[in-house]
């Protein structure tokens, strides 16, 4: 049975959507996402020769089946380097820095950088940290107390991934706030779309800075190791698959971004969403063993990222329509998790929610890989915001969401007490 189109009118330009910010298309994305669902699941866009899949099962099984990846070059094989583009000098060193990142590789490389730092990410290493996250949170809630009408993104929501993942790596504490303005650069890279010549040379820029900042660090490990994950990978470059040291560079700026983006996000977020739905606030606080759930109901509702890609290494049928080889599919996270086919009633935020299968960590093999740190840093940083300021309210008449398209999260949030 053919799906009821709707008029030209009400049709959005699906293209645009993915070129820049827009705060008209972009601030308030589900009713964009509700259209995909109902008229256009699986859709292709023909100037810009990409998919865009939004359904729950379309967008698990992109990230589930190996023969959508990573790699352009494993894509398409018998492409020959030459007939590539070279990439801008402005570009090269951000393409030095992507292009050891795991998140932009397949086997068998991805699965030896994965391999390699996954060890830092054990639950019984996560659970260590428990109590030090939570001695983070406190002192932080603490600082904003008595403050009028504090931004718990610049005074909590911020700072605490910061300092988390910062002490993870290795990172002097006196050193944390260089990291604010890199990690917002790679956030804008990692979206892609139309950039201006003088974002290219930030972009350059930032990622010369960032790479020489590291490579000094690695150094000093290198002559007085200590208990960090920096010290722990140089120990184990004996090993014959061990990290070189760009690929070393590379994985410390990828865990920084990652590690501090998406939970910045999942923590500002979980108390937009809580103060918006005031009736679900207070049975959170009636019921705080509800605070795991709750947060994994905020992953899938205001979905921290909101998109991934990937590309067909064969031609691949799915949904109706045939991927060609080397064709790229955008894999909207943030349209899976509301997709009425998987969440009954998705569009209602329910702490209570079960089963709640969402998909913003990504499946697969690319499954992310400090999944268990941010579930811990979201539930304990909401834990302690609910327990030391029942009574907090919005004070901003409006979300001032970042002008992201791929992280959705809030560039400040006011509130009162």
């Amino acid at each position: 049975m053919l799906q009821k189109q709707p008029p030209a009118s009400e049709k959005p330009d699906i293209a645009s959507w993915f070129r820049t910010y827009s705060d008209h298309l972009h601030s308030e994305p589900y009713s964009f996402y509700a259209y995909l669902l109902e008229h256009e699941p699986l859709c292709y866009v023909e100037e810009s020769n990409f998919w865009v899949a939004s359904r729950y099962e379309d967008v698990n099984r992109v990230l589930k089946d190996p023969l959508f990846v990573r790699e352009y070059r494993n894509a398409v094989p018998e492409r020959q380097p030459k007939e590539l583009p070279p990439p801008s000098k402005e570009w090269r060193p951000v393409n030095e820095l992507l292009d050891n990142w795991m998140l932009f590789r397949d086997a068998p490389a991805h699965t030896r950088l994965r391999g390699l730092v996954s060890h830092a990410f054990t639950p019984r290493k996560m659970e260590r940290l428990k109590p030090k996250i939570r001695s983070i949170a406190e002192h932080l809630a603490d600082r904003i107390a008595n403050e009028q009408q504090p931004d718990l993104i610049a005074s909590f929501a911020f700072p605490l991934p910061v300092i988390v993942i910062a002490e993870l790596l290795g990172v002097p504490p006196e050193d944390r706030e260089l990291f604010k303005d890199w990690s917002n650069t790679f956030a804008k890279v990692l979206e892609g779309g139309d950039r201006p010549p003088e974002f290219v040379r930030q972009a350059g820029r930032a990622a010369e800075d960032i790479a020489e900042y590291f490579r000094r660090l690695i150094a000093e490990r290198k002559s007085t190791p200590r208990e960090d994950m920096i010290s722990d990978l140089l120990a184990a470059q004996v090993q014959a698959d061990a990290l070189t040291e760009q690929e070393l560079i590379a994985t410390c700026v990828l865990l920084l971004v990652a590690g501090h983006e998406t939970t910045v996000n999942l923590i500002g977020n979980s108390v937009l969403v809580l103060l918006n739905h005031l009736e679900q606030h207070a049975r959170l606080l009636e019921s705080p063993e509800l605070t795991a759930s709750a947060v994994e109901e905020v992953l899938r509702f205001e979905s921290p990222v909101q998109m991934t890609s990937r590309l067909a290494s064969v031609d691949y049928d799915i949904g109706g329509q045939t991927i060609r080889q080397g064709q790229s599919v955008n894999v909207m996270l943030g349209a899976a998790n509301r997709d009425p086919a998987q969440f009954e009633r998705p569009d209602r935020f329910d702490i209570r929610r079960s089963p709640n299968r969402h998909l913003a960590f990504a499946s697969g093999s690319h499954f992310c890989l400090g999944a268990p740190l941010a579930r811990i840093e979201g539930e304990i940083a909401l834990a302690a915001l609910l327990e030391r300021f029942p009574q907090m309210r919005l004070a901003d008449s409006k979300p001032n969401w970042r002008s992201n398209i791929l992280f959705r999260g809030l560039e400040s949030m006011h509130v009162r007490f």
